[in-house]
């Protein structure tokens, strides 16, 4: 089964995510069981695509690298251009949202409206904003819990560096 995401934000983070799934998908998908297929990218600066079938990941680093911008991803039948995030996120059949925009480090968002929109969608969320987790756990938590959706998180230590899970050593 194939796994929706939704992208906000197509920063440095964002395109490697994207070509973590465009150079690994395969190997995701035949030793994970995993396969994932972006079916929308919203970035405030750089636009919004949106496909239900989802979006060629080569061609979209490919413009984004060589334009700055989405403005030149082939047209095709059903791609929806201009889409912000809020409606990214609610009008999109993503299964995922993969939130990797920008945070403001005193309200926390807008990642924290991102989130709320997704769980709010039935959308499970994973990021790596430390806004969300440090300004809105509790709250965020408990939606997520009531919407039967997950939250993932532990990219946010050390802007994106995943924690290292370091196994117990028994005494001697």
């Amino acid at each position: 089964m194939t796994h929706k995401i939704a992208l906000i934000g197509f920063g440095t983070v964002g395109q490697g995510f994207a070509e973590i799934l465009r150079d690994r998908g395969s190997m995701l998908r035949d030793t994970l069981g995993f396969e994932a297929r972006i079916v929308a990218v919203s970035d405030m600066l750089k636009g919004a695509v949106y496909h239900p079938d989802g979006l060629d990941v080569a061609r979209l680093l490919e413009v984004v690298q060589s334009t700055g911008k989405l403005d030149d991803y082939p047209d095709s039948s059903g791609l929806q251009r201009g889409w912000d995030s809020l409606k990214t996120i609610r009008d999109s059949n993503a299964d995922s949202v993969v939130e990797v925009s920008y945070t403001d480090i005193t309200t926390g968002q807008p990642a924290i409206d991102h989130c709320r929109a997704a769980f709010e969608s039935g959308k499970h969320v994973v990021m790596s904003n430390k806004g969300p987790v440090a300004l809105a756990y509790a709250e965020l938590s408990e939606l997520a819990r009531q919407k039967g959706v997950r939250w993932g998180f532990e990219g946010t230590v050390m802007s994106g560096t995943p924690a290292l899970r370091v196994p117990s050593v028994g005494a001697r």
